[in-house]
C-alpha cells in the first residue's frame, strides 16, 4: 500500500512540477508544493522498500 502511495504521490508531484509554469502568478507556490509530493513519495518509498524485498 505505501508502495502504491509513493507511486502516486511522485506521479502527481513531477505532474504538478510540469505544469507549474503555466500559471505564472502561482509558480513559486505550485513547485513548492510539487517538490514536497516528491520528497513524500520518495520518503514512502524507501520505508516500503525493505517489505518488498
Amino acid at each position: 500500500m505505501l508502495g502504491a502511495l509513493s507511486v502516486v504521490s511522485v506521479g502527481l508531484g513531477s505532474a504538478l512540477a510540469f505544469v507549474a509554469n503555466r500559471f505564472p502568478p502561482r509558480t513559486e507556490t505550485l513547485e513548492t508544493f510539487a517538490g514536497a509530493l516528491l520528497i513524500v513519495g520518495l520518503g514512502l518509498l524507501g520505508s516500503a522498500l525493505p517489505h518488498l524485498c
